[in-house]
């Protein structure tokens, strides 16, 4: 069917790609140090013409109302044209891109227009069909989980950051709690960010999301919710999305945060942080979820030729730099990783090692399943064998289309 709606081109389809006008663009809400995404915006602005100027939409925080506003957004406007309403260019997840594009939501892309062989392998290929065909977006930023710590407080006890869930749990349970902090906090809330954070602490013990009933990937499971159950993970970090996660760790109340490159200038921010030149990041204790962001281009877009345009603008390698240095993105440009003052080593070594939430036409079944048990069992770790094994049957349904 995507095939099909993508082959079928009418003149209006025409029309629209060689469209220029004025543009919506939507991404998440703008948590970066200075707002940098707006400002960003705002550089386009200044050197496009006055009918070609980008207005910028932000999202709510929580990735799931964002991706459930732009699926109504989409919903909507289908078979429409020239609509104010339409969100021009938008800011999608690397795993909702394949459902997006199976719903008839994206235009394809030329991906000669784009150069996108310059770009990451495993992010190119998260934006095109799963047979690699099409292209449906441009990857814009990338991400990688990494492991922020209090450095004068391990410093302080003559240890280093954790390299084992082992190693993070002792000194979350141990040191911590002599230092009046948490333990550690990540993301736990019913959402994305569940899945990542699970997804991560299942890896470091060997399993895999896809093998819900394998012993290890119940092994990783009980470890976060034993954490809960043990206290050295705080109740209140079930209800934790990345900002709720970050303000903990940057007023001083936890020794460990799990969260996205873009934290490190929030929390070098004297303004805003209490932790500065307090802390320090590592690798996490085993595989990230490799994260990032895409930029597609919206069916029922009028004004496709300056949507590409701003797509371009936005993806260059300058603009990717300055969004490193002052945002905390990790680019999606390869040649940027030969700069060892942009990309930090140990994101370097999390991005290369990052592992890939396998894309589906079916996620937003699959992850709001997965969202729906893991949350419970967070709460009641003697339930993790028989939740899983019922989860591993419900989401082999929905992955075949039952």
């Amino acid at each position: 069917m995507v095939v099909l709606l993508a082959a079928c081109t009418t003149p209006a389809q025409d029309d629209a790609r060689d469209g220029t006008g004025p543009i919506t663009f939507v991404d998440g809400r703008d948590t970066t140090a200075g707002g940098q995404v707006g400002k960003l915006v705002e550089r386009w602005n200044e050197q496009a013409s006055r009918r070609e100027q980008v207005a910028f939409v932000q999202m709510p925080t929580s990735t799931d109302a964002h991706r459930a506003q732009l699926t109504a957004r989409a919903q909507d406007l289908e078979g429409v044209r020239d609509s104010a309403e339409c969100y021009d260019v938008m800011a999608v997840d690397m795993v909702w891109t394949a459902a997006f594009a199976a719903a008839g939501h994206l235009e394809a892309l030329d991906p000669v227009e784009f150069d996108v062989d310059r770009m990451l392998p495993e992010a190119v290929k998260a934006a095109k069909s799963p047979d690699g065909g099409r292209l449906w977006a441009i990857p814009w930023r990338s991400d990688a989980g990494l492991l922020y710590y209090r450095k004068d407080v391990l410093d302080a006890v003559g240890e280093g950051p954790p390299t084992t869930w082992k190693e993070l749990r002792r000194q979350a349970s141990e040191i911590a709690p002599r230092h009046n902090l948490h333990g550690y906090v990540g993301q736990f809330r019913r959402y994305e960010g569940l899945i990542v954070n699970t997804a991560e602490a299942v890896w470091a013990h060997g399993g895999d999301l896809e093998r819900l009933d394998a012993p290890e990937t119940k092994a990783g499971v009980r470890a976060l919710a034993d954490g809960f159950a043990q206290g050295w993970i705080p109740r209140e970090a079930r209800d934790y999305d990345e900002p709720a996660s970050l303000d903990a760790f940057r007023s001083g109340r936890a020794l460990f945060m799990r969260n996205w490159p873009y934290a490190g200038p929030v929390l070098d921010d004297a303004q805003e942080s209490q932790v500065v030149g307090k802390w320090a990041r590592a690798v996490l204790p085993g595989a990230s979820a490799l994260g990032g962001w895409n930029l597609a281009v919206s069916r029922c877009s009028a004004s496709q030729k300056t949507a590409r345009e701003f797509i371009k603008f936005v993806t260059r390698d300058d603009n990717q730099r300055l969004m490193g240095e002052l945002a905390g993105f990790a680019p999606t440009s390869r040649a940027l990783y030969e700069e060892p003052e942009l990309v930090a080593p140990e994101l370097r070594e999390s991005l290369l090692n990052a592992r890939i939430r396998r894309p589906s036409p079916h996620y937003d079944e699959l992850t709001s399943l997965m969202q729906e048990i893991l949350h419970h069992v967070l709460e009641k770790p003697d339930s993790v064998d028989q939740s899983l094994d019922r989860l591993a049957d419900d989401l082999a349904r929905v992955a075949e289309g039952r």
